[in-house]
């Protein structure tokens, strides 16, 4: 009979293992939706972009922090195109 031992994965280890297959799991639907192929940085350079203009079009935020939430949400525009998405 053959002894195998397991060794339990470190919390840490856990919570990459996690993001990573969150991260795999969305360049699949982008990648589906968009039919063709998006890597998974890619991917999370798409879901930044969204979460920067849900909050800059749907927050209310006072003129400054307006101000900044459309820089941001132009950074992460800017960020996709030169990482190669249309």
């Amino acid at each position: 009979m053959k002894n195998e031992m397991t060794m339990p994965m470190s919390l840490s280890a856990r919570i990459r293992q996690y993001i990573q297959s969150v991260g795999l799991g969305l360049s699949q639907l982008y990648s589906a939706i968009m039919e063709e192929s998006i890597s998974v940085a890619q991917s999370w350079k798409i879901l930044h972009a969204s979460v920067a203009l849900v909050i800059t079009a749907f927050f209310p935020l006072s003129l400054p922090f307006r101000l900044l939430s459309v820089v941001w949400m132009l950074y992460t525009l800017l960020d996709c195109k030169r990482s190669g998405l249309k």
